[in-house]
């Protein structure tokens, strides 16, 4: 492929990509816990590409059980969730949150999915979850035991593919693949026509 053909591909490519950039401006809703047992209610619904943060420090000790409950609006088909909590050692002073769980039920409390444990980092746990997730009413419930001061983040963000969007990309990529396909056909032509001069027979006179 020579440099010009290159161009247009890239040139094509970056169209398509920039397709995809959110047309709307993603929300960052934030609940902000000073007590091992709370709860609290989002009004807002959360859209596609909306992050919702949860996020934690007491000095209390003792059980951890909050509830936050948040809706999500329509166009929202899955998401995506991570939290990280400290985990100082038994002989350290910081904080010490241990046996953490977070749980996400629908409006039924029937439970769709629970976080895994990936590994402790810097003196921080983390864990993510995700999957389906339509529009609708959920509880996240996030469950442990403060040793000692609790520090707890958890952040989810709502996504969707929007047809939209995935048509702009195949239009831009389908550029690229037509730019390609006529460039090998006319090198192959040439081949072709390269061939038959080169070995057509020559008649007698």
């Amino acid at each position: 492929m020579n440099a010009i053909a290159l161009s247009r591909a890239s040139t094509a490519l970056l169209l398509g990509c920039s397709l995809l950039a959110p047309l709307a401006q993603a929300d960052t809703q934030v609940v902000k816990y000073g007590n091992l047992v709370a709860n609290a209610v989002v009004a807002t619904p959360l859209l596609a590409q909306d992050s919702l943060v949860v996020d934690t420090f007491t000095t209390e000790r003792g059980a951890l059980s909050q509830t936050t409950t948040f809706t999500v609006g329509d166009g929202v088909e899955y998401f995506s969730g991570n939290a990280a909590w400290l985990v100082n050692t038994a002989n350290d002073f910081g904080p010490r949150l241990t046996g953490v769980n977070i749980d996400l039920f629908d409006a039924t409390n029937t439970l769709l999915q629970s976080d895994t444990f990936v590994g402790v980092l810097g003196g921080f746990a983390h864990s993510t979850f995700g999957g389906l997730l339509g529009p609708g009413t959920y509880t996240m419930v996030a469950s442990g035991a403060g040793i000692r001061d609790s520090l707890l983040d958890i952040s989810l963000t709502m996504a969707v593919p929007e047809p939209g969007t995935y048509a702009m990309l195949l239009a831009g990529l389908a550029v690229v693949g037509l730019g390609l396909w006529r460039r090998r056909s006319g090198m192959a032509n040439d081949g072709d026509r390269w061939q038959m001069m080169r070995f057509q027979p020559v008649t007698p006179a």
